[in-house]
């Protein structure tokens, strides 16, 4: 079993390290999905260690040992303002990943990649849009496109939309970047992964050479078992591959 550590960053984001002895220097910190919590990674973060990474989850805002009512009520919310919600908790994540890879780049560990499931992959483009120590980017059933799936957008959406990495192409695909999406998806849909795919490719060529999309069709959000163990492993090779690359 790889090496487990836990501590809070700035004293209130709850973090877990897991690697093995002679620690790896490049790390991959994974963002757990909606509902969720790091620990809920942990067969993630232990696939990642024993790949030769270091691998660091943490709670996002209201998740996790930090639980409170503002996640309990989002199941009575309708569509418009649970999408709302959604977001908000997004961009309160953002500063606390840059946070906690400012505590990891001090432990000496980089180059730093980022991994998100479905809430937490919103979240990894939207840090890797952002913080440019974002060497490469893995998001599993995660959207650039802030639009609702039902397309309906209030004042209170729009705003929240305007900081969505589709609006940042040049930013969210500087490094490394790899969208991986279920077809029947009904939750995060799957097109507009896609269709960030092939703008990049089309527009903007030298980025689209380094960014990768698949989309399994059979599967919805909660993917089947052969889907999300296949996705995993295109994960965890893109991410050796990309990381150790970088080390270089």
């Amino acid at each position: 079993m790889p090496d487990e550590y836990r501590f809070r960053v700035d004293g209130h984001i709850p973090v877990l390290k897991v690697h093995y002895e002679p620690r790896p220097s490049p790390a991959v910190i994974v963002l757990h999905g909606l509902f969720s919590n790091a620990d809920a990674q942990r067969w993630e973060l232990e696939a990642l260690a024993k790949w030769g990474m270091t691998a660091v989850g943490m709670d996002a805002p209201h998740h996790g040992a930090r639980r409170d009512g503002w996640l309990d009520g989002m199941p009575s919310l309708g569509p418009t303002d649970y999408h709302a919600r959604l977001l908000y908790f997004v961009r309160e994540a953002i500063p606390e990943v840059s946070r906690v890879i400012d505590h990891v780049a001090g432990e000496g560990h980089g180059p730093i990649g980022l991994a998100g499931v479905s809430f937490g992959a919103y979240t990894a483009l939207a840090v890797a849009a952002r913080d440019s120590r974002v060497q490469a980017t893995v998001s599993i059933l995660g959207s650039p496109d802030w639009t609702p799936r039902d397309g309906y957008v209030t004042d209170e959406l729009r705003w929240l939309m305007q900081d969505a990495p589709v609006h940042r192409p040049w930013d969210c695909a500087r490094n490394p970047l790899l969208l991986l999406n279920a077809g029947k998806d009904t939750l995060v849909p799957a097109h507009q992964s896609r269709d960030f795919a092939h703008r990049l490719w089309g527009e903007f060529p030298g980025l689209g050479s380094h960014v990768g999309h698949h989309e399994y069709p059979h599967s919805d959000h909660y993917m089947r078992a052969e889907d999300w163990n296949d996705a995993w492993g295109r994960a965890l090779g893109f991410l050796r591959r990309t990381l150790y690359r970088a080390a270089t």
